[in-house]
């Protein structure tokens, strides 16, 4: 019988304060307030604490002089930054996969990640929506099964997370078009089209509305 996980408190009040920050209910810059949080969850300043250190080390809480813990503010540079280097990486790890005639189980991966993102749009989770559209990029770096990679990657993945939310996909349009990219991408692997794949993935990545004025 496979033992439970027990969850401790400062992993319940990290997965708390995380949420908060990816569906926005703290926004950016947002002074987190240790002692109120306290208050309202009933425990002390320790496990609260060592949940934001934690969520520092991710990037989604930042440590001002003379303003304490504050999440972190992302400006369209950052955005246009974080981007391209998630582009950089697509386009290696894809050209890696065509060369090494990964693709076939590329193609399932992508197929059930859009399957999920579709149902998510159905649904209107805006939450699982982003994560399975953030996910499908993943898919593709996953064919390098490059382990340092992966590492990097999942460690911006909650700041990618919340810029995909918060400046890319903020309405069901922007959805919908999220989606009809993805098909696009897997299309042009399914047919073996790799220079149309790469062009997909540009037009995905680099939006003229947000790439201006960085």
């Amino acid at each position: 019988m496979k033992t439970p996980k027990i969850v401790t408190i400062k992993e319940q009040v990290y997965e708390i304060i995380k949420n908060r920050i990816l569906t926005q209910e703290y926004q950016f810059g947002e002074k987190i307030n240790i002692g109120s949080l306290s208050k309202e969850l009933g425990i002390s300043n320790s496990p609260i604490r060592e949940a934001l250190s934690q969520l520092g080390q991710e990037g989604l809480v930042v440590s001002t002089p003379n303003s304490g813990l504050r999440v972190v503010n992302m400006s369209k540079r950052d955005l246009f930054e974080q981007a391209q280097m998630v582009y950089f990486w697509m386009i290696g790890s894809y050209r890696y996969c065509a060369e090494n005639d990964k693709t076939e189980q590329l193609v399932r991966d992508l197929e059930e990640c859009l399957k999920k993102q579709k149902k998510y749009y159905e649904e209107k989770n805006h939450y699982k929506f982003i994560y399975y559209s953030d996910y499908f990029d993943r898919c593709i770096l996953a064919t390098t099964e490059n382990s340092r990679l992966l590492k990097q990657f999942d460690a911006i993945f909650p700041l990618f997370f919340l810029a995909s939310g918060s400046y890319l996909q903020r309405s069901e349009k922007e959805w919908h078009l999220s989606i009809q990219e993805h098909e696009k991408i897997l299309l042009a692997i399914k047919e073996k089209k790799h220079d149309e794949v790469e062009e997909a993935i540009k037009v995905h990545y680099f939006k003229p509305s947000w790439t201006l004025d960085i």
